[in-house]
This record gives C-alpha cells, structure tokens and sequence, in this order.
C-alpha cells in the first residue's frame, strides 16, 4: 500500500516537473504585448534661408501732373492726369527666418516699367517717364508647412525723368528726379520643392509728391508729380 502511494507520489512530481519545464517554451510562443514603434511623422517645411528671385507682373494707377510758372505764362496752373499703366519685371532677393509657424523676412527688388506721357499746354510740352523702381521691405508670414501668407511693407525708390520744351522758342532742357516713397501689400508662397518657392503678390505704392523747377531755358516754370500704383506679381525663387 505504502509503495503504491510512494510511486503514485512520484508520478505527480515528474508530471509537474514536465509541465515546469514546458511553461517557459509556451510562454515565449505567446505573442507579445508591446506595440510595434510608431512610423517617424514627416518633417514640416523650413522656410529659413536665403533666396534669389524673379517676378513679373502689370501695375496700374494714376500720375498727377500739375505745371504753374512764376513769370504767368499761359499754362500757368495746368493739371493733367495721366495713366500709369504698365508691365514690369525684375529680379528680388531676401531672407527668411522660421520661428514656429511665424516667419520673419527682408526683401529687396528692382523692376523695370514703362511708364510715361506728353502733355501738352499753351506753349510748352512736357514729357515725363519712369522706367524702373525699387523696394526694400520686410515681411511677416505665418506658415502652413509648404503654404505661407504674409504681409509685406517698406521703403520704395523710383526716377522721374522730364523732357521740357517751349514750343514758341524751341528751347528744351531735361531732369532726373530720384524719389522715395512707401509700399505695402500681401501675398502667398508656395515651396514647390525643397528649393523651388512660388509666389503671387499685390502691393500699392505712393511715391507722394514731387516738386520740380526749371532752371534752364525754362526758368520759372515749376511742376508738381504725384504718382500713386497697384501691382500685382508673379514670382518664382531659389532658396539655398
């Protein structure tokens, strides 16, 4: 009896140590709990950096023209209006410096126009042109990782050129006018590759007043310019 119970004992004992030895080998067959690593998200846009540009475009506006003379000439007092119309095209560069969804940007451009119209009054002629301007502006953005909206603003620079003649006499003289004035607007980029940035913008710009005096063959007579435009652009950059 006592060696039944002896070898029915033993029996239990090598069963469990069986079942021991196979638990580690079932629980490594166990899928594992763990979750597999999340796939890396994809990096945003930088827009920090340099760039080299060119932009091409249409303005439109008015010029004012107003001619008086201290010596009471007839076209003493004459004011024209004229269209400022035109295409333009030129080059820009600038900086731009990402802070969270805020960049921060300096831009400078020049562009060339056609800008220009005769007047004519009781006994003179004037043609006046202008056929480049310029800017220096910063710029605010906010960014939409490959979009970006910004406002733009600054200092504008442009020349008036005049071509004077008294058509009684036939004496002419001509004047470059260098004049400043300011410009504003807003537009959109796009970074069409990592390098490639495309862009629209609209700006206006007031070039306020300018006084000019005759001081050759036409001494006294006086003119005021007044010249305000809109713009509208297409650009196209490299950011390095």
């Amino acid at each position: 009896m006592t060696m039944h119970r002896k070898a029915g004992l033993a029996g239990v004992l090598t069963l469990c140590g069986g079942l021991l030895s196979l638990a580690p080998a079932g629980a490594a067959d166990m899928p594992s709990s763990r979750l597999p690593p999340a796939p890396a998200l994809p990096a945003f846009y930088s827009w920090t950096g340099v760039y080299l540009g060119v932009q091409a475009g249409s303005s439109w506006g008015q010029e004012r023209t107003a001619l008086s003379d201290t010596l009471g000439r007839a076209f003493n007092g004459a004011a024209f209006r004229q269209s400022s119309d035109s295409a333009l095209g030129g080059a820009h560069a600038g900086f731009n410096y990402q802070a969270g969804s805020i960049v921060f940007g300096i831009e400078g451009d020049v562009e060339a126009l056609d800008v220009g119209e005769t007047l004519i009054a009781p006994g003179i002629a004037a043609r006046v042109r202008r056929d480049w301007q310029a800017s220096v502006r910063g710029r605010v953005g906010f960014a939409l990782d490959r979009f970006m909206i910004y406002a733009t603003g600054g200092a504008a620079f442009t020349d008036f050129d005049y071509q004077l003649q008294n058509t009684a006499t036939g004496l002419a003289e001509s004047a470059d006018r260098s004049k400043t004035g300011w410009t504003a607007g807003a537009g959109v980029n796009f970074a069409y590759t990592d390098n490639l940035i495309l862009g629209v913008e609209y700006r206006y710009t007031d070039f306020g007043k300018l006084n000019y005096a005759a001081s050759g063959p036409l001494l006294g007579l006086a003119i005021r310019q007044e010249s305000t435009t809109h713009a509208l652009r297409a650009s196209v950059a490299y950011k390095f």
